[in-house]
């Protein structure tokens, strides 16, 4: 199975290449770091086709498509998982920032998958992973445009997902909460010691859970698990985000 991941440097996408790599999965890994790709796909094996590209500009956020599925044929699975988060006072982020932002959250994965799906549907079989946030279901104070991003993408991918019951192809959406990478690590800089400590949670652990959720083909994953409960208690989960948030 040909799966292709963006962003898959570092973090949670270098995490679910490791884990996809170790089950016999045909790669491409897409991101701007050239360098930490190559050393992932040495670590991984020939099957791994390297594309270095930058994601966050929408007019080529396609491009590369053609050269993966010449390179490995049809791509069977998609998992949007490129991003960047701006966590800062809202009314003092810079507005290049966040359309960037918008562009590389959001934009991008939308226009990847409208390019893929036509193909899936025709074969009858695909899937299409976004990775969203659960800052798109508890709305934390500081991460107003990248929750909004990730809002967006969740609605995006839960809406596909009925849209396409029948047609063989899945749609799964990925709700990380406080997981450690370099992301959040600076996140966490970011919020300072204001906030308390927190569940957190591990890219490889999660790989794991999203490689089991695609054999399941489970609708959405929440992790880590306790902030399953946000999904069904937002207006709470929202107030106790509010009350120990940083205030600027």
């Amino acid at each position: 199975m040909h799966v292709a991941i963006t962003g898959a440097s570092s973090g949670i996408g270098a995490a679910l290449a490791r884990e996809l790599g170790r089950a016999g999965h045909t790669l491409t890994l897409v991101a701007r770091r050239r360098a930490l790709l190559d050393d992932l796909a040495a670590e991984l094996g020939n099957t791994t086709l390297v594309v270095e590209h930058d994601l966050a500009n929408p007019d080529t956020a396609t491009a590369w498509l053609a050269t993966a599925e010449a390179a490995h044929g049809p791509i069977d699975v998609l998992v949007n998982n490129a991003g960047m988060e701006n966590t800062g006072p809202t009314i003092a982020a810079d507005p290049a920032v966040f359309r960037k932002m918008i562009d590389l959250n959001l934009t991008t994965p939308l226009l990847l998958a409208r390019a893929l799906l036509p193909a899936m549907t025709a074969r009858g079989s695909g899937m299409i992973i976004n990775v969203a946030s659960v800052a798109a279901l508890v709305a934390p104070p500081m991460q107003a445009y990248y929750g909004a991003t990730k809002a967006g993408l969740a609605m995006f991918s839960e809406t596909v997902r009925g849209e396409l019951a029948g047609t063989g192809v899945h749609v799964l959406t990925v709700y990380p909460g406080p997981v450690k990478t370099a992301m959040g690590d600076s996140a966490r800089v970011a919020f300072g010691d204001k906030v308390p400590p927190v569940p957190e949670g591990t890219p490889e652990e999660l790989a794991s859970l999203i490689h089991a959720a695609m054999q399941r083909k489970a609708p959405r994953l929440i992790y880590p698990r306790m902030y399953t409960a946000a999904r069904w208690l937002g207006p709470v989960a929202r107030a106790l985000v509010n009350r120990f948030a940083p205030r600027r």
